[in-house]
């Protein structure tokens, strides 16, 4: 039986690498609340991750206090050779006012987008690429006393913003 799991994980693993397109890239992303470096790997034409962590901000207050760090899954719907549309789910964790002891939280975001990435071949490979969607993120958590560091009777209530507006910029290598 462990023979056979073997053998079906090598074989699929060499499926995807013979059609690969075998590209990495690394970049920035701005967000509508957020600021992020990401490293994004293609394994096939079809097929790619990113994963990706930065700094953001709620949208009540302009501070960037808080943290978040997640993993993105592609799936190409039309690719040519100097653009890609694809879609994606991503799946991230938050931390919500990092800095603030008695005020922090934390909680998972998950999403859906969709986007669109053109490459320059020009010079040097780079890529630019926007993406949009819908993400999902509610936690009512218990804010404590700064002097005590025991629970108020107030509680807090986060809402991530639910719009995905990314704007990307990679820099993209060839992998052997």
């Amino acid at each position: 039986m462990k023979n056979l799991l073997l053998f079906t994980i090598l074989i699929l693993f060499i499926a995807v690498g013979s059609s690969a397109q075998k590209a990495i890239g690394y970049g920035g992303e701005l967000s509508v609340l957020s600021i992020k470096p990401n490293a994004r790997l293609w394994i096939s034409k079809n097929t790619g991750f990113e994963v990706f962590g930065g700094i953001a901000t709620e949208l009540d207050y302009f501070k960037l206090n808080d943290v978040e760090a997640g993993v993105k899954i592609l799936k190409t719907i039309i690719y040519n050779r100097s653009n890609r549309t694809y879609w994606g789910v991503v799946g991230k964790w938050k931390w919500v006012d990092v800095f603030d002891p008695n005020k922090t939280t934390s909680l998972p975001v998950p999403g859906i987008f969709i986007g669109k990435e053109w490459y320059s071949k020009k010079i040097n490979r780079k890529g630019f690429a926007i993406e949009l969607g819908y993400q999902y993120g509610h936690k009512e958590y218990t804010v404590y006393s700064p002097e005590k560091h025991i629970p108020l009777p107030t509680k807090e209530l986060f809402d991530e913003f639910p719009l995905i507006l990314n704007l990307r910029y990679s820099f993209y290598q060839l992998r052997k």
